[in-house]
């Protein structure tokens, strides 16, 4: 008799939690959303020139190097540039890949991103077939920060 009502009790405590974990609270995210490169991004390099990444949700991207746009439809029939992020990496890897005007791939730039904040950010290039794996020996002459923009 004594098992009967203890496992009485054990039952409705049960039910209880199970009502309680059903009902209609909203719950809450996991956490803050990722942050995106998708934006237009400003810096100045090494020179003391300024320079922008604006990077679209399409997959495009407009780079301004000396107040010169490529990749745009203002890239004098140069052609375009697409880019492609991983997220999922530690840096974040990304590609700037030229695309002529006949839609072939003709090169890439292999980078490394970090965010700083939500709106700066940090890209290294070596400018060649080698991505660089981390920033800890960046310079000025391969590293570029930049800070989001409002468009």
């Amino acid at each position: 008799m004594h098992n009967v009502r203890f496992l009485m009790i054990i039952s409705l405590v049960l039910s209880m939690g199970f009502l309680a974990c059903s009902t209609e609270t909203k719950k809450t995210a996991a956490g803050p959303p990722s942050p995106t490169l998708v934006g237009r991004w400003e810096g100045v390099d090494r020179t003391g020139k300024p320079g922008a990444f604006h990077f679209f949700e399409d997959g495009t991207v407009i780079l301004i190097i000396d107040g010169k746009p490529l990749g745009g439809p203002d890239s004098s029939g140069i052609g375009r540039l697409r880019y492609n992020a991983d997220y999922a990496k530690d840096p974040i890897e990304l590609d700037i890949i030229g695309i002529d005007a006949n839609g072939v791939e003709r090169g890439k730039i292999l980078m490394i991103v970090q965010f700083m904040t939500r709106d700066r950010i940090k890209i290294r290039t070596h400018f060649n077939d080698a991505r660089p794996r981390d920033f800890n020996e960046e310079t000025i002459d391969d590293t570029i920060l930049l800070d989001r923009k409002a468009d």
